[in-house]
């Protein structure tokens, strides 16, 4: 199954989107801000149909890198790494990219992140620190094992590497997957929109 590529790659220094990332992660309102500084810097936030949110709305004076990436919206749930690690955390054996060295990922399931924002909706669609985004069917991300990941080989994966955060799925487990190409396998992850 291909994904649905919204962005293509836009040029940018990655010095830039570092410090916008860390901007925006920890820029979002008065009430969101006051959560941030009590949890960590946000890594992820989750919006469109969320009934569980943390955060107030897109604001263009504090959310630059938000706005950088043209990503607006009402209420969100940012997550930081050890909220994120606290949801059940699962362990998936996958070639990255296909036919690479197999590596061990783990991070919490799509499923248990979804759960936790309170996400309901059919499509979600992932963005990346370049503005690269891709549109899925959740049911697709559910049935097929997917996970957020936050660590590879056990080593937390960083900004300008593969992290914050990547969708993987368990390829080297399922022989389902098997055959499944990286259309789906975003990388550097900072927000996902549930509609």
């Amino acid at each position: 199954m291909f994904g649905t590529f919204l962005n293509l790659h836009r040029p940018a220094a990655l010095a830039m989107a570092l410090g916008l990332a860390l901007a925006a992660a920890s820029a979002s309102g008065p009430a969101g801000r006051a959560a941030a500084q009590e949890r960590g810097p946000v890594i992820l936030t989750v919006t469109g149909d969320v009934t569980k949110p943390n955060r107030g709305g897109y604001d263009p004076e504090v959310d630059k890198f938000f706005g950088h990436n043209a990503v607006e919206f009402g209420e969100g749930t940012g997550f930081d790494y050890l909220s994120l690690e606290k949801l059940d955390m699962v362990k998936v054996r996958a070639d990255f990219p296909k036919g690479g060295e197999e590596h061990e990922f783990e991070g919490p399931s799509i499923a248990a992140v979804l759960e936790a924002a309170g996400a309901d909706g059919d499509t979600l669609t992932a963005m990346a620190l370049d503005g690269y985004a891709i549109e899925v069917p959740v049911s697709y991300l559910v049935r097929n094992g997917a996970i957020l990941a936050l660590k590879r080989d056990g080593a937390p994966m960083g900004i300008g590497g593969f992290g914050p955060t990547q969708i993987v799925f368990p390829r080297a487990e399922r022989d389902d997957l098997a055959e499944m190409n990286d259309d789906y396998w975003i990388w550097s992850i900072f927000h996902m929109k549930v509609q």
